[in-house]
């Protein structure tokens, strides 16, 4: 169990979480996932945006529930959620190893490019689980620790080093002080999220502009053999997965 904090001044330090182009073009991203994947009638369930921010993300998402809950410790990101990004959603300051949601009470959770910054996450991925409902889905994307380039510097191996010589990487080039991100691989994330079932939604979002712009090496990666694909996942750059908890959904059993 990790005795870390949170990370300090992280909305101040990163410009992409500010940049409405970008939370925009993730919230899209997130939109066809859930839209295509989603097990019940969104419409009718409540939402949870881990790691909200400044609400962006999470304002453009609200439409598609009855009613969205953002969540984020970073006081100064939830100064910056304007008057507009209020409709539909109850902001939270709250810590994401010990969310302030009682159990089974939303249906739909949206982790997006969380986990790396969450001082534990073996004690986040529980708390999940918990404030779903049973048949509850998780939208789930992350970092992968085998891919070289670090995504967040862009610097090759940087996460790959141990803490100290990271930070003395991040100095040398100008970048920071100090690294803090964690992630994991593959196997590391799918042994934390033993409870879940897994549906990996990467090849599919190959289908459209999301992920990758260019058609070309779109048709590519879809032309490929299954068993080559199967072969090369564990190296790809990103996770996107649905996760569900095991159970029936109350939306699924009245229909």
């Amino acid at each position: 169990m990790s005795d870390r904090g949170y990370q300090p001044d992280f909305y101040a330090l990163s410009e992409p979480v500010r940049d409405p182009a970008r939370r925009q073009q993730k919230a899209e991203k997130i939109r066809w996932v859930l839209t295509n994947f989603a097990p019940f009638e969104l419409a009718n369930a409540t939402c949870l945006d881990v790691g909200c921010s400044s609400g962006m993300m999470t304002a453009a998402l609200a439409p598609l529930f009855r009613h969205t809950y953002g969540l984020d410790f970073d006081a100064l990101a939830l100064a910056s959620i304007q008057p507009e990004q209020h409709a539909g959603v109850t902001y939270l300051r709250g810590d994401a190893m010990r969310m302030p949601l009682p159990d089974a009470s939303v249906d739909v959770v949206i982790c997006a490019q969380v986990y790396e910054h969450v001082p534990d996450d073996s004690r986040l991925f529980p708390e999940i689980f918990r404030v779903l409902t049973p048949g509850g889905i998780v939208f789930f994307s992350g970092p992968n620790w085998l891919f070289p380039i670090e995504p967040h510097y862009f610097l090759p191996f940087l996460h790959w080093l141990p803490s100290r010589q990271a930070g003395t990487y991040l100095k040398l080039t100008g970048m920071g002080d100090s690294y803090y991100e964690r992630s994991r691989t593959i196997w590391g994330l799918r042994q934390l999220l033993g409870e879940f079932e897994i549906v990996d939604v990467v090849r599919p979002l190959l289908q459209t502009e999301y992920l990758i712009r260019s058609p070309e090496l779109r048709g590519q990666l879809l032309a490929m053999p299954q068993p080559l694909w199967q072969a090369i996942v564990p190296l790809l750059p990103n996770f996107n997965w649905i996760l569900r908890k095991p159970g029936d959904h109350l939306q699924r059993r009245q229909r």
